[in-house]
This record gives structure tokens, C-alpha cells and sequence, in this order.
């Protein structure tokens, strides 16, 4: 051994501990996803047929989140059409997508309708309340309108906890998640209707979603409005 053996062995020791100890970090630092919560289960079968006044009449009319009607990354989707006597038709979108960044992202209506020919206008930030208890849920309402047909639309997603209003938002909420070693879940909640541009179709809306909520079992309001599936079996 020369007589630079034991110093240049005590410098392997000191450069492997390190490496492995910037390893192991890096390790632990690799986010994990929060796990696919519909696995056992299926949207159609959360979401009542029936909401507050509104009764499921058809899956027929809902702008589709892309062009194409294929699911394009989301885990499931839900298109239903409620009518009640005298009230708005009411079109829900629910879009879920278990993980959340990279080219996984949720489709904002404000891409996904001008994309199939809509003009945006009217937009509104809204604070809702919804549920019992009430869950602040931050959202946006926009008219869409193309040709003869005029809809205004009031959405939220939920990534992680947070509720981002744009795309900006989206992106900070994933990277929350993810510098906590969670690659977040996500999702769109779109209701709409046609005809109304003025705040009677927002309250209206709004009353749907808050019924909505209120009337699912804790697996969808957790998916719906986050927090935990309490008492949720299977």
C-alpha cells in the first residue's frame, strides 16, 4: 500500500457514504401516486340519478371534454342531462384523473370548447359553498356560444386539496403535491345549460352542484370536493 492508501481509502468511504446517502434521499424524494380512488368503483354508480329537483334523462347533448370521444388520459368519465319542471336542463361532465402532471393534466373548457368552434365570453370567478358541511370550492362561469347554440357553463377541478382556477394554478398545485412525494389525483366537475346567459343560469347551476354534493356518498364527495372517504366501504 502506498503512502497514500489509507487517505485515499478514508476518501472512498467519505464519497460512497455520501452517494449513498444522496440516493437514498433521492429515493424517498420520488413522488408516489395517491392511488387510482375508482378502482373498485364506477362514476355512474356515485352520482345519483336523481339531484335536488333534477331527474337523469339522458347522456345525449354534453360537449365532450376533447375533440375526440375517447377518455384521453382520465381514468372515467360521466355525461348526463337532468331536466326538472320548470327549472334549467342541467348537462354534467365529471372527468377523473388519478394522476395529475406531465401530459396527465385536466382539460380546462376554456382549451376543450374554443377547440370545437365556441366563443368564450362572460367569464366569472365564483365562491361556492358546497355540500353539508359546505366545502369552499373556488370556480369559474363563462358562456360558450356557437352558431344558434348559447351555453353557460360553471365548472371547478380539484387537484390534490386545491381548487385551481387556471392553468398557472393547476401547474403550482401539482408541484405542492409532488415536492411532498404525492403525484396528486384530479378533477373536472362541469355543469351547464343552455339559453340563460345571465346570473339566474349561475344560481340555478350552482344550486345543482350544491345538491349534487350534499346527496353523495363519502367516496364521491371526496372525489368531488376532496378530503377523505369517511366512512366509505369496498
Amino acid at each position: 500500500m502506498t503512502e497514500f492508501g489509507p487517505a485515499l481509502s478514508r476518501r472512498a468511504l467519505v464519497v460512497g457514504a455520501a452517494m449513498a446517502s444522496t440516493a437514498a434521499v433521492a429515493y424517498a424524494a420520488v413522488p408516489r401516486r395517491s392511488g387510482n380512488r375508482l378502482v373498485k368503483h364506477r362514476l355512474e354508480d356515485l352520482i345519483a340519478p336523481q339531484i335536488a329537483d333534477w331527474r337523469w334523462v339522458s347522456n345525449k347533448g354534453v360537449v365532450t371534454t376533447t375533440e375526440t370521444s375517447d377518455n384521453d388520459g382520465y381514468d372515467q368519465q360521466l355525461m348526463r342531462v337532468y331536466a326538472a319542471p320548470d327549472l334549467p336542463r342541467i348537462m354534467l361532465l365529471i372527468a377523473y384523473g388519478s394522476t395529475q402532471g406531465g401530459s396527465l393534466q385536466l382539460h380546462r373548457p376554456e382549451t376543450c370548447y374554443p377547440g370545437q368552434g365556441f366563443r368564450l365570453a362572460d367569464f366569472r370567478d365564483l365562491d361556492l359553498a358546497l355540500g353539508v358541511p359546505a366545502v369552499p370550492v373556488q370556480a369559474r362561469a363563462f358562456t360558450a356560444r356557437r352558431d344558434d347554440r348559447i351555453e353557460r357553463l360553471l365548472y371547478w377541478t380539484r387537484v390534490a386539496a386545491a381548487f385551481p382556477r387556471n392553468t398557472a394554478e393547476e401547474y403550482r398545485a401539482i408541484l405542492a403535491s409532488v415536492v411532498t412525494g404525492t403525484v396528486p389525483d384530479g378533477i373536472l366537475v362541469r355543469v351547464s345549460t343552455l339559453g340563460d346567459t345571465d346570473a339566474t343560469a349561475d344560481q340555478a347551476l350552482a344550486r345543482f352542484a350544491g345538491a349534487m354534493v350534499t346527496a353523495a356518498p363519502p367516496l364521491a364527495r371526496a372525489l368531488l370536493v376532496g378530503g377523505a372517504p369517511t366512512g366509505q366501504r369496498g
